[in-house]
């Protein structure tokens, strides 16, 4: 894979209040409404879609680079996830990342490397537009690594999540059904769905997941230079995302 095609570049200090702005305008009553109904704004470039059953997946690899006073930071990740919904009902889901981070100045330096993987084992059911996904922890989906260099953190043993599938009806690098999912539970404390989400590309921050071999994302963040900006490539995977594409750089 040595093809990326370019979806968004943005540039950081100004992208959320041009968001906002975009998506909301004068309407929050209505915004909110929609939220308390579990409706979602899915962009104008996107529609709702039948959703089928299948195995659906993402890779992301995130390269940061900032600079805060005389500090210089660097952060190197990549992350997967595999999720399979099965016509029964069942479902099984396996999730792994690896994070080299680096903060290095005059008189701090600090690093820090994580490795983690989980699988969960549960089952799925409709309502309405939305797919309910309910898991729980199960390493016989796939073997539980946790590494850390420092701390350890206490994941949660459930991950709810709601789901939507999509069309694309603008962009023409995604042009296939998406399945995009969030945690509709509280947010873990962790913060363990991060590395699995991409943002921007539709409204909010997701799991932006496709059937049949899967999606990959880089994302590159530089903050270093005056012009900070975010770029972000997306490309239809040739080879299958397998439960362990987070330990490989691509």
């Amino acid at each position: 894979m040595n093809e990326y095609n370019k979806i968004l570049k943005v540039n950081i200090p100004t992208f959320e209040a041009s968001f906002s702005v975009t998506n909301f305008g004068n309407s929050i009553p209505a915004v909110l409404q929609s939220i308390l109904n579990h409706e979602i704004d899915v962009g104008s470039g996107f529609a709702s879609s039948q959703f089928v059953p299948g195995r659906f997946s993402n890779a992301i690899q995130k390269t940061t680079n900032a600079r805060h006073a005389m500090q210089v930071v660097r952060e190197d990740m990549n992350s997967s996830f595999v999720l399979s919904l099965d016509p029964t009902g069942s479902a099984t889901a396996c999730r792994g990342w690896r994070n080299s981070s680096y903060n290095d100045g005059p008189q701090v330096h600090i690093e820090d490397r994580i490795r983690e993987q989980f699988g969960y084992r549960g089952h799925w059911e409709i309502n309405g537009l939305w797919v309910h996904v309910y898991l729980s922890l199960d390493d016989s989906v796939c073997p539980t690594v946790s590494e850390h260099s420092h701390l350890v953190p206490r994941h949660t043993s459930e991950w709810n999540l709601r789901c939507l599938s999509i069309l694309p009806t603008e962009n023409v690098t995604l042009n296939m059904p998406l399945l995009i999912c969030q945690l509709s539970d509280a947010e873990p404390v962790f913060g363990e769905d991060a590395p699995h989400i991409v943002s921007s590309i539709v409204p909010g921050s997701w799991l932006v997941l496709s059937s049949g071999n899967g999606l990959r994302f880089k994302l590159y963040s530089d903050s270093v230079s005056v012009d900070a900006m975010q770029t972000i490539y997306s490309e239809y995977s040739m080879d299958l995302i397998s439960s362990d594409a987070w330990t490989c750089s691509f």
